[in-house]
């Protein structure tokens, strides 16, 4: 456990290092290109671990000791002196330049991260992903698409009319539509050879996520839809666990549907789970007699795992008393060009779909507890990285978009409030004073610092 908690800390670092050098190495180049002298390119703050200058009249290169930011400081007129002979005639400072080249050299970060996230979608497309079609496995009791009467077996094909090959794209289209009054899901089904298909209406309640029976952040699970990757049915003479009551034990022929609100997609995620949560209070959801159940147990310390069975008192269940079943997924890959007009659209698809999310967050259809910090982020980098470097790769990409995305937002000690500064010196005809742009980044700064101290405080509540 210890060890997981390390390698999400180092894979954290690796992250997000990674995105800030190249979310800065868009305003470098930019400054660099309108001939505006560099005159320090940092990644961290703090306390200088690294530094490198090939000379005083050029750049120098910096990694500090805190990697949780990063910047670039460009020449001012506030760095040469006013005695100075070059104070009016110098040209290779930040504001001697036009205020589109600023513009272009402040926009340039964000930028950057947009395009670092269509490379990485390049690679993944070409490299290959794993493709499970959306097969509806399992239907929770009571949950919104039982109460339609959607058959187990049906391959959904489209949200609202947009085409779904993947749970990925199921997932992304729920998301969308989050805040409709209905979403129509269109299916296909095989009953007797006869294959036939139709149309089902869903009417979703304000906050339906939040007041699902099934207490999970996953759209599709939250509708009472188990993907289907794989099922686990328990079936065993003898079951070892350490319930934390009389009610919490598991019973023979329960079906084992969520583990602490994930669901079991293969053997690799169920040992990923177990490993995750040794010797810590698990909630499962499992059903029996067609009711579902939340049952508390804990996993104790002692495992082992080995060809996909759990051995030397692992205190769960054993892989000979599992009844599988899997579909195996197809693994497309594309050409260059192919992967390149995928990763483009898979780019404006996901940044669309954040906007969209950050209005819901506003206008309240998205409680803001749905909101994940750093905490988050660092187990989804361990979390990735373990499933594959593909895996990696993808969330890299969500995590760079978020970061353009972010940095665009119109607070001042952010790029999107340099924009704005920017756009009322234009208006106004001269920039905003040294005091009230010193103030503004006093408030912005504090701003920064709550929202990180909720969404950490967000991340360790779940």
């Amino acid at each position: 456990m210890v060890l997981d908690y390390f390698w999400n800390i180092v894979f954290f670092i690796l992250t997000i290092s990674l995105l800030i050098t190249v979310h800065e190495c868009g305003h470098f180049l930019a400054a660099r290109f309108f001939g505006v002298k560099v005159e320090k390119f940092s990644i961290g703050f703090g306390p200088i671990v690294w530094s490198w200058q090939a000379n005083k009249d050029s750049t120098e290169y910096i990694i500090s000791i805190i990697p949780l930011g990063g910047y670039v400081k460009l020449l001012d007129k506030s760095s040469i002196s006013s005695d100075s002979e070059s104070y009016h005639t110098r040209n290779d400072s930040f504001h001697s330049k036009d205020s589109w080249k600023r513009g272009i050299i402040i926009a340039m970060g964000p930028i950057f991260n947009i395009i670092f996230s269509i490379i990485l979608y390049t690679l993944v497309f070409m490299i290959g992903v794993p493709v499970y079609k959306p097969i509806i496995n399992y239907i929770f009791p009571n949950s919104i698409v039982e109460k339609i009467n959607i058959p187990v077996g049906s391959e959904i094909k489209s949200i609202n009319g947009i085409k779904t090959v993947d749970w990925e794209s199921v997932r992304l289209n729920i998301l969308h539509n989050i805040n409709k009054e209905k979403i129509v899901i269109s299916t296909i089904c095989v009953n007797n050879d006869e294959i036939y298909e139709k149309s089902y209406v869903i009417p979703l309640s304000i906050n339906w996520l939040d007041k699902s029976i099934i207490k999970t952040q996953d759209p599709i699970i939250a509708l009472g839809v188990l993907p289907c990757i794989f099922r686990a049915t328990l079936n065993a003479s003898e079951i070892k666990l350490h319930p934390v009551s009389e009610q919490d034990t598991l019973q023979i022929n329960d079906k084992i549907l969520l583990i602490n609100k994930l669901p079991i997609y293969n053997w690799q995620s169920l040992i990923q789970i177990v490993k995750n949560n040794s010797g810590q209070s698990c909630q499962l959801v499992v059903e029996r007699d067609k009711h579902l159940l939340y049952l508390n147990v804990v996993l104790i310390d002692n495992y082992e795992v080995d060809s996909g069975k759990f051995l030397k008192n692992i205190n769960f269940f054993l892989a000979p008393d599992i009844v599988c079943k899997s579909i195996k997924p197809v693994i497309r890959t594309d050409e260059l060009f192919t992967a390149i007009l995928k990763a483009c659209n898979k780019t404006i698809d996901l940044f669309i779909f954040t906007v969209n999310a950050l209005f819901q967050l506003v206008s309240g259809n998205v409680r803001i507890t749905n909101l994940h910090g750093p905490i988050a982020i660092a187990q989804g980098a361990g979390k990735s990285i373990h499933s594959g470097i593909n895996y990696y790769l993808m969330f890299l990409a969500v995590v760079s978009i978020n970061l353009g995305l972010i940095n665009l937002f119109p607070i001042p000690i952010l790029d999107g409030g340099q924009l704005c500064f920017l756009l009322i010196e234009k208006i106004k005809g001269s920039p905003l004073s040294k005091k009230i742009q010193n103030f503004s980044y006093i408030i912005s700064f504090a701003i920064l610092i709550l929202i990180m101290v909720l969404t950490t405080y967000n991340d360790i509540t779940r």
